[in-house]
């Protein structure tokens, strides 16, 4: 089985995508340990250029050889990763909060030219905890920090990563788990070359016990690699378990797009290829090749957006695959895709109590995915369905997800 598993770096290099030796975990995104004071002269007789760099104040300098260049910004999930303004100004006009995992908002940095070409800017304020994702944009065109090695994957483009540390999801000095890429043959999929990545506790290489399983799906616009990156959930699962909050586990990431494509936003699981490929390839490759028990109580399946929906579909559909489920930010788009799986699915609704330990479903208050998981949840609870819910600050991003991630792997397997 080992030898059907690369170890992942938790950010992946940009040369790309994974550094195919063995290791318990990976070199980190940028840190203030990492930078030095101030850029120096560089190997090549030119400017030495640190990028990003964390400030003792929480700010973060961004930096750029660009000496032809007329104009620099900076772009991606950072321009929602300030803390709050104090004194923010009156706003103009109602509108929704940015969508920073969208990229959205407020730039939060503006770039200047130095005398050497080098191009940089700070930070209005801190940059809060967590992992943010960000691009240059140089004269119309998008790049990545070529002085940063920490890169995330989306299904469009590659993206610099930053990791601040501060909170639940921070690089800490405990015992390390191993993220491994997975490729396997998808025989659902007319024998499809697919890749997955596979978390294992601290000490499961040396060990013989079993474990349950956790299906982590990541959303519409991300990859397999994307919970692993700017999810973090290597890192949240370390914590955890050093802290003794949750139960020694594997969590397997895979993809949740297929060649095939598909209908994967829809309210039926059969015309998504992902529900057979997770049931009928991906469950029993991990059952085969990993230490699992093997059984309903020790299977866990969430997904977030995207692969909340895929969550719902795979997880009721097929009631009685898993005991525990949790949703992110999803629920189905149409109220006629709605009502069409309250309709097919009716027989199964009233089941749904026994066979689930844990239903939870969690969204931000201004997420883009809120009424339509509330629509759901409102028609599941009229019909005595149980379900724990958890409504937090902000919308649809990963500062959330990670945090509900945080918040769900304690409830698992108890």
């Amino acid at each position: 089985m080992h030898g059907r598993r690369v170890a992942l770096t938790a950010s992946l290099f940009l040369s790309l995508f994974i550094a195919a030796r063995p290791h318990t975990q990976a070199p980190q995104p940028a840190t203030a340990a990492q930078a030095p004071a101030a850029p120096a002269q560089g190997r090549g007789g030119g400017p030495s250029v640190v990028s990003p760099q964390i400030g003792s104040d929480g700010r973060v300098t961004f930096r750029i050889l660009a000496p032809n260049a007329t104009t620099v910004t900076v772009g991606g999930d950072i321009n929602g990763s300030l803390v709050p303004d104090p004194n923010p100004p009156a706003p103009q006009s109602p509108a929704p909060e940015p969508q920073a995992g969208r990229g959205g908002g407020t730039p939060a940095v503006t770039m200047a030219k130095g005398e050497n070409g080098v191009w940089s800017g700070t930070t209005s304020r801190p940059v809060r905890p967590g992992a943010w994702r960000y691009t240059f944009t140089v004269d119309g065109v998008s790049v990545v920090d070529s002085r940063n090695v920490s890169v995330t994957t989306s299904q469009t483009q590659v993206q610099s990563l930053l990791a601040v540390p501060g909170d639940f999801s921070e690089t800490r000095d405990v015992p390390h788990g191993t993220v491994g890429l997975v490729r396997y043959t998808a025989n659902s999929l007319g024998k499809a070359r697919r890749e997955m990545y596979v978390y294992t506790p601290p000490g499961y290489e040396k060990g013989t016990g079993r474990f349950p399983v956790l299906y982590l799906i990541h959303g519409g616009g991300d990859t397999a690699v994307s919970w692993s990156t700017v999810g973090r959930a290597n890192y949240i699962m370390d914590n955890l378990l050093a802290e003794k909050k949750a139960v020694p586990m594997l969590v397997v990431m895979p993809s949740g797009w297929t060649p095939s494509g598909g209908q994967v936003m829809t309210s039926d699981a059969t015309k998504d290829p992902f529900n057979d490929e997770l049931l009928k390839d991906i469950i029993p490759f991990v059952e085969a090749n990993y230490r699992t028990t093997g059984t309903a109580d020790n299977r866990a399946l969430s997904g977030l957006s995207m692969g909340g929906i895929q969550t719902l579909n795979i997880g009721l559909h097929n009631l009685g695959t898993f005991r525990y489920l949790a949703v992110m930010s999803s629920g189905w788009i149409s109220e006629k895709d709605r009502e069409s799986f309250y309709s097919t699915e009716a027989a199964k609704i009233p089941k749904y109590n026994a066979a689930l330990k844990l239903f939870w479903w969690g969204w931000g208050e201004t997420d883009i995915a809120r009424a339509n998981g509330l629509a759901v949840i409102e028609k599941f609870k009229s019909q005595g369905v149980k379900i724990e819910t958890r409504e937090t600050p902000g919308g649809h991003t990963w500062d959330n997800w990670r945090l509900y991630l945080n918040e769900v792997a304690p409830k698992l397997f108890r």
